[in-house]
C-alpha cells in the first residue's frame, strides 16, 4: 500500500522533506494436550488496553473479550487500562504485561523499549490491512478555513494533540505541521494534550478551550454517529493519507505456544463468538476481520518516529 500525504481541502502538497514524504502523508487450550507441558505453566494472561477515546463504553464492550479469550485459552485474564498511552508502553517495558492494544506509534515505542512484536491487526473487506486517517478539525468560529489560515492566525491558536504516543493525535499531524514549517510549540499560542480523541473533539466544538486540534478518522465517526447536531460546528481543514490499524502485540520472549493460541483466538473470533467480535468493533474501528500482522508492517511510523527523534 502506498501511504500518501494528506491534503488540505484547496489542494495537494507537494513532497518537500523526508517528513513529508513519510507523512500519511482456534488455537488449543493452554492444556491442549499437543502443548509442550513445563513444569510452570502460564496460568494468568495480562493484557494492556489503551483507552483511546470513550473509556467507559471502551472498558464495558471490553469484557467479552476478556471472557472469550479467558474461555479459548483457559486462563485468568487480568488487563490493565490507561488513557495514559505511556502507563501500558511502560508496563510491557516493565515484563508487567504479555500482550497489549496499542496504536501504531505506541506499539512502535514498545517494539523500541520493550522488544514487543505485533502479530495482530485488523483487516477491512478485502482482507487487507484495515486504515483511517489523522484529521486536523478547528471550530468554524475561528473563520479558519485551511491549513494556510492556521499558519496565519498560529499565535492566536489553542492546539490540542490527544497523547505524545498517539499516531493520527499526535505523531502524524505533528509531522505535517512541521513540514509545514509550523512547529506547534513555538507557533501556537499554546499546546494541550487532551488525553482522549472524544475530549479532543468536545474541546474544539465548544470554542472556550481549544480553537483546533488533531484526531483519528475513526474516532471522528464515532462521536458524530449518533448525534450529528453539533457536526457542523467543526471543519477539517487537513486529512492525512490512509495510516495501518491498531495492532495487537505481545511480549518478545512469549511461549511460542502460548503466542500461537492468542494470534488463533483473535483470527477465530469473528466466527467463533461473533456478538463479542461485533461489540469490540464499535469502540474499535468497525474492522472485517482481524489478520495475522507484524512489526514491518508498520515500519514508515518508525522511519517517521525516528526522522522526528522521538526513538
Amino acid at each position: 500500500m502506498n501511504y500518501i500525504l494528506g491534503s488540505n481541502k484547496k489542494g495537494c502538497f507537494s513532497v518537500l522533506t523526508i517528513l513529508t514524504i513519510l507523512i500519511l502523508a482456534s488455537g488449543c487450550a493452554a492444556k491442549d494436550e499437543n502443548v509442550i507441558q513445563t513444569d510452570e505453566v502460564q496460568k494468568e494472561l495480562r493484557i494492556g488496553l489503551i483507552l483511546w477515546d470513550e473509556p467507559v463504553k471502551v472498558s464495558q464492550q471490553f469484557s467479552g473479550v476478556e471472557n472469550y479469550l479467558g474461555s479459548e485459552l483457559g486462563m485468568e485474564i487480568r488487563t490493565i487500562k490507561s488513557s495514559d498511552y505511556y502507563v501500558i508502553i511502560d508496563a510491557m517495558e516493565a515484563g508487567e504485561l504479555d500482550m497489549a492494544f496499542f496504536g501504531p506509534f505506541s506499539s512502535v515505542i514498545a517494539a523500541e523499549r520493550a522488544g514487543s512484536e505485533i502479530i495482530i491487526a485488523g483487516a477491512n473487506d478485502e482482507g487487507k490491512l484495515d486504515t483511517y486517517n489523522s484529521y486536523i478539525i478547528v471550530n468554524r468560529n475561528t473563520r479558519i478555513n485551511s491549513t494556510d489560515e492556521l499558519a496565519e492566525n498560529s499565535h492566536n491558536v489553542t492546539f490540542s494533540f490527544v497523547d505524545p504516543a498517539s499516531t493520527s493525535g499526535n505523531l502524524v499531524p505533528r509531522g505535517y505541521l512541521l513540514s509545514q514549517d509550523i512547529d506547534p510549540e513555538t507557533d501556537f499560542g499554546s499546546v494541550i494534550f487532551s488525553g482522549g480523541h472524544d475530549i479532543t473533539i468536545k474541546s474544539v466544538i465548544s470554542g472556550n478551550i481549544v480553537d483546533a486540534g488533531a484526531v483519528a478518522s475513526t474516532a471522528y465517526g464515532r462521536y458524530f454517529e449518533d448525534d450529528n447536531s453539533s457536526e457542523n460546528d467543526i471543519l477539517i481543514i487537513w486529512e492525512s493519507g490512509p495510516i495501518p490499524p491498531n495492532p495487537i502485540a505481545v511480549r518478545g520472549d512469549m511461549d511460542p505456544v502460548l503466542r500461537e493460541n492468542i494470534k488463533n483466538a483473535f483470527l477465530d473470533m469473528k466466527t467463533k463468538s461473533p456478538e463479542t467480535f461485533e461489540s469490540f468493533m464499535e469502540v474499535r474501528d468497525n474492522h472485517a476481520s482481524y489478520i495475522e500482522a507484524n512489526n514491518s508492517d508498520y515500519a514508515f511510523i518508525r522511519e517517521m518516529a525516528q526522522a522526528m527523534d522521538y526513538i
